[in-house]
This record gives C-alpha cells, sequence and structure tokens, in this order.
C-alpha cells in the first residue's frame, strides 16, 4: 500500500496500478513467469527438435525438400538414415539454407527456402531476446517489490515505477517484433507451401496440423494476450478516472445527504437477504421481511461505520497479511490463556485456588472500560477466577447449566420433528401444540413425554413454533426430577431470526417496566430482543400456562416449583430479557443463557441481573462479543497491525504462511511486529491517529456509555486447554466485557449449541471424577481452536501440512538440492539415450562412396551408447565429422557387462526421479529428519549406479573387434582402438550432481540454520541503519 501513481492524465488524476500496491507486484512477476514459462516450452522444443537432428544425424532435406513436405506414411523422422548429412546440418547452423549443396536447386527453390529461413530465424532469435530480458526484468521487479514496509515505501514505488516503464515501452515494442515475425512467418509458409515445392500441395494442410505448428501458435496467443493486457489495464483507469470526475464524496457521504438515507442502505440489505432467500430455495425464509422498517438499525450501523474522513488507500493483499497476522497476534494470547488454565487446572486439583481473588472482577461490576478505548489490554484478560468443584455453588451451576443446554438444544429440531412424527403439531413446522385446552385439569397424562431424549420425567406441556421478525419459536417443559418449570427459547435459524438480531439499537425499558413491576428508567435493552421477548410473555400470559401450573395453590401438585428460562443465541438474549420481565412476579425465576448476544443489555441492567441470570460462552464464540466497541476495536486493530509490520510485505506474507509452533509465537511476532510503542511516525500512521481520535468521538455522540449493551449477568467462560482429539476446557467466571473478538474459524464453531450441549456435561464428569488431572506432557499442547491444526513437533501448527511456497526447509536447503536434482536427472536422461556415450575409431579408415557418386567420406569410427550405436563419417572435403545413429538390431546379442549398465542406468532413475519429485514438494511442506536421511542415503546409492555404467567399458563391443551391427558400414578388416569415452563425461557428471544433491541433504538442517543466523543478521543490520 498505497497503489503507485504511474502518469498523470489530463483531468489531474493519476494513472495508478490499483487494485495493486507496489509491493505486491510480485504477483505480477508470478503471472509473467508464468506467461515466461508456457511461452519457453512452446518454443525450445523447435530447438530440441534441431538439436535431436544433429544428434540422430537425420536430414532436414530429402530430394531438396524440406522433411515435413512428405507425409507421415513416406517418412519417419527417426528413421532417416540417408547419409550423409554433415553439410545440411552445418548450413542450418548457420541460419543460411537448409540444402546441402544450393547450386543443385532451382531459384524458385531457393527464393522458397530464404523466405521461410528469414522470418523463421528472426523469431526464433527475437523471441529468445524477448524471454531472456524480460525474465530478468521480473527478477529485479521481485527484489524492488521486496523494498520497505507496506506502510513505509522506502524508494520502492521509484524504482518500480522505472521497471514498468521499461516494461510498457521497450520490451513491448520487442513483443510487437515477436508476434511481427511470427505473423509474417505464418504468411510467407502458407505463401511458399512451408518451403516445398509446388508439386505438395498439401504441404500447408500437413505441416500446420503437426505439434509444431501447434506450439507455435500456442506461443503467438500467450504473446498476444500479454501485448493486450497493458491496453486493458490503460483503458480500465482511464475509464475509473472518467467515472469519479465531478464525484467528490464518497457513496456514503452522498447517502447520507439524500433525505431517506437510512431507507436507502437498508434496500440494499434487504436486497441481499432476498438473494440469500432465492440461493436457499425459501429454506431459511424470509419472505415476511419489510426492509425499510425491519432493518433500519443495521442501515444505519452501517453507514456510521463506513462513513470516514481518512482515506488510508488500502488494497486486497493488506487486509490479507493484516488479518493473517492480526490472527497470529491473538492466537499467541489464546495460548497463553490456555497456559494458564492448565496451570489454573492443576491448583484447582489440589485445592489450592481461590487465594488473592480481585471482588470487583468476581462480581462482574462495572469498571472503566466502558470507555471507548481502542486496544486491548491483554494482561487483564488473563485476571479471571475458576469454578471450584469443591464448591456448592459452582457445581450447582454446572449441573444446571449441564441440562438446561440440553433442552436448548432439543428446541431447534428435535422437539418439533418429534411432534410431527407423532402427528400432534397443528401448523407444520410453524405450528402450535397445546395439549391442554382452557377449563381442563392440567394433567400430564395428555402431554408428550420427552423420553426418547433421555427425559423420560420431562413433560412437553406448550409449544409455539411461531416464526416471524417479532416472533420467536419457544416451548414450555415441565421437569419433574428437578421440579421446575422451564421455558425454552430457540436461537437464529431463519432470516426472521437474521434480522431480529440486527435490530440492535438501544430501546429504553421505561414503558416495559411500568407494565410487568420494575424501574425501567435508564435502563436498556436489544430492540429486536425486547419484541421478541414481548411478544412470547403476552403469548404466555393469554395462554395463562405458567401462572396456573406455578399458582400457589395447596392442590396444586406444581406449587413450588421454580421457574426456568433458556435459550441459546438469540433465545439466550431473549430468555435473559423475558426472566428481568417475570422476576417481580416470580422471585425465584432463574435464566440460563447459552452463548447470547455481546449486545442484550445495559450495563446497569445486567448488573442487577446477577443474582438469577447465567451466561455461558464457550472459547472464541463471537456473538458475545458482537458489541459495536468490539467491531470499532477489531477494525482499529486491523488498521494498526499493517502500521506495525516492520519487514516487507512478502516477507510477512512467507511468514504467516510458515507453520509455526505455539511455544515460538510469541518470538516469531516479535521478529515481524513493532510493539505498539515502537510503531515508527509515518503518514500512515498520522492517519490512523487522526482516525482513532475522531471514531472515538463519533462513537461517544452516537453511543452513549449509558445506552451501550453487554451480555446480561454473570459470565461463565468456558476455556478450552485440550488437544484437538480431547479438546478439555475450565470454567472460569469472566467480566461480562468481553472485548476481543478473534478472527478465526473456530469463533463460529464454539457457538454451536451441539457443541455446547458436549462440552459442559463433560466438565461436570470431570468436575465430579476426583481422579482428572493434567499431565505435564500437556504444557505445549494447544486449547486454541485453529482451522486444520496438526501436530508439529509435539505443538499444532497454525496452517496446513502442504502450504505454497512456504519454504519450511528455508529457501537455501529447498533451492539447492532441487535445482542439482534436476540438472542430475537432465544429465541421466541425456547421458542413457544418446548414441555417443562411448567411441572406438578406426586407424585404416576405406573411403565411402556416396550414392550421388559425387561426393566422398571415409568411416571414421563407430559410437556407442546404451541403447544406440552410431557411425562416424569424415567429409573429406570439408573435414566434418558427423555421427548416423540406429537402435541396435534385434538379432546383436547384449553380454553381461551391457546388461549390468543398462540394469544400473535403470536403477539410478527408477530411485531418483521419484526423489526429485518429492524435492520439488520440499518448498510447500516439511519434511522430516528420517525421511531426510533415507532420501540422502537413496541418493548416494544412485550416484554410485550411476557411475556404474561404465562398466560397458569392458564389454564386447569396446574390447573385442566390433561385429555387432550393420556389416555394410563395417568391414572386418578394419583396426580398431580402444573405446574410450565421448559424451560418455555427461555419466560422471550426473554422478557427481547426484552426490553433491545426497550431501546436500543431508546437511539441509545445517544449511537451514546458516540461512535462519544469515537472515537475522541481515534484518539486525538493516534495521539499525533504519535506526540511524
Amino acid at each position: 500500500m498505497p497503489a503507485m501513481k504511474i502518469a498523470m492524465c489530463t483531468n489531474g488524476r493519476r494513472l495508478t496500478t490499483r487494485p495493486l500496491a507496489g509491493d505486491d507486484f510480485h504477483i505480477v512477476c508470478i503471472l509473467n513467469g508464468a506467461f515466461r514459462i508456457i511461452s519457453l516450452v512452446c518454443t525450445l522444443p523447435v530447438w530440441v527438435l534441431i538439436f535431436q537432428v544433429r544428434l540422430s544425424g537425420t536430414e532436414m532435406m530429402i530430394n531438396n525438400q524440406p522433411f515435413w513436405c512428405r507425409s507421415a506414411e513416406e517418412v519417419d523422422l527417426w528413421t532417416l538414415y540417408v547419409s550423409p548429412p554433415v553439410e545440411q546440418l552445418q548450413n542450418l547452423a548457420n541460419g543460411t539454407s537448409f540444402v546441402g549443396n544450393e547450386e543443385d536447386l532451382d531459384d524458385a527453390t531457393k527464393h522458397q527456402l530464404r523466405s521461410m529461413v528469414i522470418p523463421f530465424t528472426l523469431y526464433l532469435t527475437v523471441s529468445l531476446l524477448y524471454n531472456i530480458i524480460d525474465m530478468v526484468l521480473s527478477l529485479a521487479m521481485w527484489n524492488a517489490a521486496a523494498i520497505g514496509t507496506p506502510v513505509e515505501p522506502r524508494g520502492r514505488e521509484r524504482a518500480l515505477v522505472s521497471m514498468i516503464w521499461i516494461k510498457m515501452t521497450f520490451l513491448n515494442l520487442l513483443l510487437c517484433t515477436v508476434l511481427g515475425s511470427g505473423i509474417y512467418l505464418t504468411h510467407a509458409g502458407r505463401v511458399y507451401n512451408y518451403g516445398c515445392s509446388s508439386l505438395h500441395d498439401q504441404a500447408v494442410h500437413h505441416y500446420e496440423s503437426t505439434i509444431w505448428y501447434g506450439l507455435f501458435c500456442a506461443a503467438m496467443a500467450i504473446y498476444a494476450v500479454e501485448l493486450l493486457m497493458w491496453p486493458c489495464m490503460i483503458m480500465n483507469q482511464v475509464g475509473h478516472a472518467i467515472a469519479l470526475q465531478g464525484r467528490q464524496t464518497s457513496l456514503f457521504r452522498r447517502l447520507g445527504q439524500l433525505e431517506d438515507e437510512e431507507g436507502s442502505c437498508a434496500q440494499c440489505i434487504g436486497c441481499c437477504i432476498q438473494c440469500i432467500r432465492c440461493l436457499s430455495c425459501n429454506q431459511l425464509g424470509g419472505g415476511n421481511i419489510k426492509a425499510k422498517t425491519d432493518l433500519t438499525d443495521a442501515a444505519i450501523a452501517f453507514m456510521n461505520f463506513m462513513n470516514s474522513e481518512v482515506n488510508f488507500d488500502i488494497v486486497l493483499s493488506d487486509i490479507y497479511v493484516a488479518f493473517k497476522l492480526l490472527d497470529r497476534k491473538q492466537r499467541e494470547v489464546r495460548y497463553k490463556l490456555s497456559k494458564q488454565a492448565r496451570m489454573d487446572k492443576k491448583q484447582t486439583d489440589k485445592c489450592e485456588m481461590g487465594e488473592g481473588e480481585d471482588e470487583s472482577e468476581n462480581n462482574n461490576t462495572s469498571s472503566p472500560i466502558d470507555a471507548v478505548n481502542f486496544s486491548v489490554n491483554y494482561a487483564d484478560i488473563l485476571n479471571r477466577r475458576v469454578l471450584s468443584a469443591n464448591d456448592e455453588t459452582d457445581m450447582y451451576l454446572l449441573r444446571q447449566g449441564a441440562l438446561y443446554s440440553q433442552y436448548a438444544q432439543g428446541i431447534y429440531e428435535l422437539y418439533p420433528r418429534a411432534l410431527l412424527q407423532a402427528g400432534l403439531l397443528d401448523g407444520g413446522w410453524d405450528g402450535l401444540y397445546s395439549p391442554w385446552k382452557p377449563g381442563d385439569q392440567h394433567s400430564l397424562l395428555s402431554t408428550f413425554r420427552l423420553a426418547e431424549f433421555g427425559f423420560p420425567s420431562t413433560a412437553l406441556v406448550y409449544a409455539n413454533f411461531t416464526n416471524k421478525v417479532i416472533a420467536t419459536p419457544y416451548c414450555i417443559l415441565l421437569d419433574e426430577i428437578e421440579r421446575t418449570l422451564v421455558v425454552v427459547i430457540r436461537g437464529s435459524v431463519t432470516l426472521e431470526d437474521l434480522v431480529t438480531d440486527l435490530q440492535w439499537s438501544a430501546i429504553e425499558l421505561n414503558r416495559v417496566g411500568e407494565r410487568v413491576g420494575f424501574d425501567g428508567r435508564g435502563k436498556y435493552g436489544h430492540r429486536g430482543m425486547l419484541t421478541n421477548s414481548k411478544w412470547i410473555y403476552n403469548d404466555i400470559h393469554r395462554r395463562k400456562i405458567v401462572f396456573d401450573v406455578l399458582r400457589d395453590d395447596r392442590s396444586n401438585p406444581h406449587r413450588d416449583y421454580n421457574l426456568v428460562i433458556t435459550g441459546h443465541s438469540l433465545g439466550g438474549g431473549c430468555a435473559a430479557m423475558l426472566a428481568i420481565m417475570f422476576k417481580p412476579m416470580f422471585s425465584n425465576v432463574k435464566c440460563y443463557a447459552f452463548c447470547p448476544p455481546g449486545c442484550t443489555v445495559s450495563m446497569n441492567l445486567a448488573t442487577e441481573c446477577d443474582d438469577f441470570i447465567t451466561s455461558f460462552v464457550v472459547g472464541n464464540d463471537i456473538i458475545p462479543r458482537m458489541r459495536g466497541e468490539n467491531i470499532e476495536m477489531l477494525r482499529y486493530d486491523f488498521l494498526e497491525m499493517l502500521a506495525r509490520i516492520k519487514v516487507s510485505k512478502i516477507t510477512a506474507f512467507r511468514d504467516s504462511r510458515y507453520p509455526c509452533r505455539n511455544k515460538d509465537l510469541e518470538v516469531r511476532n516479535k521478529r515481524i511486529l513493532y510493539a505498539r510503542d515502537e510503531v515508527p511516525i509515518t503518514e500512515y500512521y498520522q492517519k490512523l491517529v487522526s482516525f482513532r481520535q475522531n471514531r472515538e468521538l463519533v462513537f461517544d455522540q452516537l453511543s452513549p456509555v449509558d445506552t451501550r449493551l453487554n451480555i446480561p449477568g454473570r459470565v461463565v467462560h468456558l476455556t478450552r486447554f485440550g488437544d484437538e482429539d480431547n479438546n478439555r476446557y475450565l470454567p472460569y467466571y469472566k467480566s461480562r466485557m468481553l472485548r476481543e473478538i478473534h478472527v478465526c474459524l473456530d469463533s463460529m464453531k464454539d457457538h454451536s449449541i451441539k457443541n455446547l450441549s458436549v462440552v459442559l456435561p463433560k466438565i461436570v464428569s470431570e468436575y465430579e471424577n476426583s481422579s482428572t488431572t493434567v499431565s505435564n506432557d500437556d504444557d505445549d499442547v494447544d486449547d486454541i481452536s485453529v482451522q486444520s491444526e496438526n501436530s508439529f513437533g509435539g505443538d499444532f501448527t497454525e496452517e496446513p501440512w502442504f502450504v505454497t511456497f512456504s519454504f519450511p526447509h528455508g529457501l537455501v536447503a529447498s533451492f539447492v538440492p532441487t535445482l542439482l536434482a534436476i540438472a542430475a536427472v537432465c544429465f541421466s536422461v541425456i547421458g542413457n539415450n544418446i548414441c555417443t556415450l562411448f567411441e572406438r575409431t578406426i586407424t585404416d579408415r576405406p573411403s565411402y562412396n556416396m550414392t550421388d557418386q559425387e561426393s566422398y567420406e571415409i568411416i571414421a569410427g563407430v559410437s556407442y551408447g546404451l541403447y544406440f550405436y552410431g557411425i562416424q563419417y569424415r567429409d573429406e572435403v570439408d573435414e566434418f565429422y558427423t555421427t548416423q545413429c540406429k537402435p541396435y538390431p534385434s538379432h546383436v546379442v547384449n553380454d553381461d557387462y551391457v546388461k549390468a549398465a543398462r540394469g544400473f542406468s535403470a536403477i539410478a532413475l527408477v530411485i531418483g526421479f521419484p526423489i526429485v519429485l518429492l524435492l520439488c514438494l520440499t518448498s510447500c511442506m516439511k519434511l522430516g529428519d528420517r525421511t531426510v536421511r533415507v532420501m540422502s542415503t537413496l541418493l548416494m546409492l544412485v550416484a554410485i549406479c550411476q557411475l556404474m555404467i561404465l562398466v560397458f567399458l569392458n564389454s564386447e563391443r569396446c574390447v573385442d573387434n566390433p561385429n555387432p551391427v550393420d556389416s555394410s558400414y563395417l568391414q572386418s578388416q578394419f583396426v580398431w582402438a580402444k573405446c574410450a569415452l565421448h559424451t560418455g563425461k555427461y555419466v560422471i557428471i550426473a554422478s557427481v550432481l547426484w552426490s553433491l544433491v545426497a550431501v546436500t541433504l543431508g546437511f539441509s538442517s545445517r544449511l537451514s540454520l546458516v540461512e535462519a543466523r544469515l537472515r537475522f543478521a541481515s534484518m539486525s543490520l538493516s534495521s539499525a541503519i533504519t535506526t540511524k
């Protein structure tokens, strides 16, 4: 960040690189590198073809025509053994002509061939030049993009702008030359039948159906796409500048100037909800939502959140890196919490807890943190109190929470499905169940029992599953064992529930208090939850079930029953509201709210509810933390994280993707991030300070302290400290001010009622079992919720085991063995398949008369390969040597040395090639030490096998008189010298390379250590220079 300015437009605006910043050009370099690789893949086969022709001695010209002029049935490229191709290949290498003797051709044929050779040579030369220069420029841009930090360019833009101009001017002109020469080559080829005579009418069709022409077209398409990208980007910027001309304010500021700005924004949110409804095929409801009335609160909050005078000019990569580092910083805090939970659990097991506790923290009294402060003091988070297994009050609370969490889970799906299957629910899923008619005796015999769910003594006496924006499904249960009447309220399931959640404006409870009998002046609640709670209250009052069951009458067997109200999520918030409304009439009412929203009631009302409302929060659940202050803090932490990065964005990106053990989090974060009091003063940081001051003033005006909503009652926070396979939780009394919103996937997973209904009974079981202890080997196990964590060195890592370009072994330890191994494979493959590994010369060389009776050559010797042999010819006129390769005839018998050489070559490739593929993955995954040692040993075996190919020198073909080949070429009276290495040096080079790979891989851990020390030293030097 920010986007770079490339040029000034006529209207005063600048041509920028948005949506990319200067330090995002690594993406451009990767894309450009992909283009270069594809173009090289398409052009290099031509050079490989020429090399193969030279290597095999195949003639490019047959009867004064290129070999592609003949059909596949007439000419086999790999079996052209007409000798000799010396002069033709020499002319081909010089780029002068494809024919061996131009004097034999007429003028028309010469013109055709020259018309093909010139554009073909120009195309190959300019294409290779463009690819080399562009790759060098891409490497330079890669290095320039890594200069500075996301908020401190330090000269990065100046270097990149100059390179961009080189790319846009000189290289694009060179690219136009490549395209032009390619187009002219195609045109000339079609005009002159690709060098064929006029007798070959099908030459064009035959050549354009070959793979070579397809590769040429693919390369041309890549060049065309690359060239057209620049005009498209420029036109996009110009169009964007034209569209923004005359637009002086942001979208939401303009909306703020309209008469019905809230309604306009509410309509937009309503359209989004209707899209979700359509995508869900109406399974989530949403048909009765009125956007302008139901979504006004959400629209106002959204507009207030988006309105800002400060433009930070942030791009998408900044968002990704900042959130990744923020998640890792929060993970460090969660790890500290898990360590404290482990220690507290040990103290609890020893009955040594509860000394020196902070009464204000235990009693959940309000504190000055109600004032807006866009930073979290994580030291305050650690100040908590553990629920004790020896405290009867704490154990009773946990048992009650474990029981009523089962009821809160059943209201979602189990109870309505059971009633539907029994035919007792009138109206389907939104129906009504009422077994007691007005005036009847309230007999439990006619009610639906929950025996199939494990509660045979619990009766379902009433259920209303009406679901609207102002109505929430609920049911009433009668528990004969606990002697309680339980009102269970369902949480958010449909889009109507979502709209209810979004109605989060604070409403004073004075009118509600006047009606039900409590003082609601100066006390506030969530508007949506209050509306739905009033609907439930009115429905209960109309049915008179609660009042009739709990009436104080000696003839009433349930008169001494207690009233309990419970619910999860939205149901938990409504349960708290309903408990406050029933408190004046039923003094013994209790409420157990599971994961209620953090914006339910005001602080003063939440404090008054401590004695009868308990809220249970699991781990990193985001819903109990959803408050206006927390959202503002999350945004500020995100923006501040960019200012705290002390390295380049690509370094921060790679470091955030690199797996990290929990115990190394603090060190890794200090290496990447500044401390809050050490952030350098930059233009971005000054904007951030101004933004913070402005938002504090605005937030205080829009949401005064008295009206800010919080989580109701006392809070029991369940903190995870077990491993992934055996999650264990420790319950804490915690301040209701849950201030930190965690940016991990488990923030929603922890909100699940299914998870909570398993966790609470498990905690109760562990507390009741006195033998439960925490072993010492759990000290490095993570309690936090991070997605897809895997074991890494006895600890849990943040990322999956396969992370692209993470280089877990270090850059040097990953690249050096891989590059050496690839080179070794190339030399091994070439050495095993050419025909000139070994050669034997002839001391007495009789002349060999060519078929045209005009040229004379002599046989100079014979060369051997593992699978091919070659005849060496020497032209007496021009004194050039050429080799004509053939596969060994089927009648040739291979002795033991030849078989051994072939076996060793096969073993080397069979073992070496999979190891090379595995080495290529070391940039993305970490290999274990044992795996590295095994690979190193196998590679040394490969090196030995590769060197053992030289046993071929002891074969009969190198020792005795060679006569395993065509006798028409080799006369028995020749006098032969001994075999000598020719290109057999490839075998030795491959063996040396395999040995180097084995050694470097064996010492990869030390290489990584050296690289880390050098990198740390360079960072320290750079930091010292920057400080000065």
